[in-house]
Formats: C-alpha cells, structure tokens, sequence
C-alpha cells in the first residue's frame, strides 16, 4: 500500500494558495487602475476580494483541521464523517476533543456516554429530538465521554454579528485550554476553535 504523504498534501496547498493569491493580486491591480475619483464600485470590489480571501481561508482551515484530527484521535475518519453528516443536514452540533489540558475544570459536565466515536451515535446524539443534543459532546482520544456539557462562554463582543451560545461557548472553553471544538450551525456551516479563534473550514 503507497503511504499517504502529508508533505506532499502540505505543497498542493502552498501552491494552490500561491496561484490563488496571485490571481487577487492581480485583480486588485486591474481593480485599483480601473477605478475614478470616488467611485462607489470600490465597494463591489473590496466585497468580492473579501469572498475571495474567505476562500483562501476555510481552504487552509480546512487541510489544518484534517492534519489535527488525525493526531487528536484515530477515530478521525468516523468524526470527519460524522461533520459530514451533521453539516449536510444541518444540524447544530458542538463537539469538543481533548488534547493535553485537561477539560473538565473548565466545563459542568453533562451526561456519561463513554462509548467509542462513530459516526452515527455522533448523529443520534444531535438529532433535534434528542435529549443529549443540547451543550457539547466531550471525546477523549477514541472516545466519546459525555454529551450536553456546558462550556464557558467567551466574554469577547462580536460587534459585527449577534454570535449565538455555541458560538460565544466553543471560543471560550479554546481559551482556557487547548482543546479543539468542532461547531456546525443550524445553516449547515463549519467552524473550528483554537486559541480563542473561529476557522471556517469546508465540511464536503
């Protein structure tokens, strides 16, 4: 069996991000000598060049997501596919994985599961007429611990957007320790939380 290089996974992505910036470069460029003195089209522009970079950066997110739940667990491929599912039919989930710090000083701890991770009790968990689907899902290496935990909510001010309770929970436990906290939205929307931050990432 040909082993999967994740060297080689790391230089598709620098040169795919490489051309893709080159092509905004270049559009910005073009953008910039095209425009007259106060022309509202820079707005257009600015708006097209921000879906462009948010792109680039759920691109990035999301080869950074699958390097780190490959070294979390080994059960990656039942949680990825588990996203997948969630994602797809856009059931809001928030799932928190333990790496080195440990968790439950930061959290009130919901209800024992202690099960191994598959994909379809990672479902069932969620459905929207479960019990356990409120609050987060707690894995520790290959197993799923617990589920309707609440975690710590950010003190952060969104003053963009109205962030929702997962939202304002996934950054604020990834503040406190190291852990990473997969969140779906009711849209169907991915994000990942490390460090205080939300990443976008492609769930398909």
């Amino acid at each position: 069996m040909k082993k999967h290089s994740t060297h080689n996974d790391f230089s598709q992505l620098r040169n795919e991000m490489n051309e893709r910036l080159t092509e905004i470069e270049k559009k910005v460029n073009q953008n910039i000598a095209s425009l007259s003195h106060n022309d509202i089209g820079i707005i257009d522009i600015v708006q097209k060049l921000s879906r462009e970079l948010l792109e680039l950066e759920t691109t990035a997110s999301t080869y950074l997501l699958n390097r780190m739940l490959s070294k979390y667990t080994k059960c990656s491929t039942e949680l990825s596919l588990a996203i997948h599912k969630l994602s797809r039919k856009r059931q809001e989930a928030l799932i928190v994985i333990e790496a080195d710090d440990p968790v439950a000083p930061f959290i009130n701890r919901g209800i024992p599961i202690n099960a191994v991770i598959t994909s379809q009790l990672l479902e069932s968990i969620f459905q929207p007429d479960s019990l356990l689907q409120e609050g987060a899902v707690l894995i520790q290496s290959d197993l799923i611990v617990s589920a309707s935990n609440t975690l710590p909510l950010t003190e952060q001010i969104f003053w963009d957007r109205a962030a929702d309770i997962r939202e304002l929970s996934a950054i604020g436990l990834s503040e406190k320790c190291d852990a990473l906290i997969i969140l779906i939205t009711n849209g169907g929307t991915t994000y990942f939380s490390l460090e205080g931050n939300l990443f976008p990432f492609s769930a398909s």
